[in-house]
């Protein structure tokens, strides 16, 4: 017995799995890209700075403010003190060894409580310090 091909001539493209992979390529990008940022309390007026440079990756980072009357908060806004920041800095050196401290100074903060939150860092192990500033053009 012969079989008989069928030949229906064209061959169709469907474009709908393309669209839908491309939906769900951009969904995801959306979400990993919100998860890799982190939150600026717009209450801490960072300096402004003519040779500062935006560091590139955002992870790997302990964000700590320090405000005028040097209180320090971490980036969910909870209020920490030196011995706080000590302990949450070993923590974090053991969870991820290059983690580096991101400090957002107010620029009318005293040097003293920078200081204070750079030397509790160190103790806890963490000596990668990046500091937030304005850059403006020169």
């Amino acid at each position: 017995m012969r079989r008989r091909h069928s030949s229906s001539g064209e061959v169709s493209f469907q474009i709908t799995p393309m669209i839908d992979m491309t939906f769900l390529l951009l969904i995801f990008f959306m979400v990993s890209s919100t998860m890799i940022t982190y939150r600026q309390d717009p209450n801490v007026k960072i300096p402004v700075a003519s040779a500062g440079k935006v560091p590139g990756l955002v992870q790997g980072r302990v964000v700590l403010n320090v405000y005028e009357d040097g209180t320090i908060k971490d980036e969910a806004g909870k209020v920490i003190d030196p011995a706080g920041v000590e302990d949450l800095m070993r923590g974090a050196k053991s969870a991820d060894p290059a983690v580096r401290l991101h400090v957002r100074a107010d620029r009318v903060a005293a040097h003293r409580f920078v200081k204070g939150v750079i030397d509790a860092s160190a103790k806890g192990g963490v000596v990668n310090v990046i500091f937030s500033t304005h850059v403006t053009d020169k």
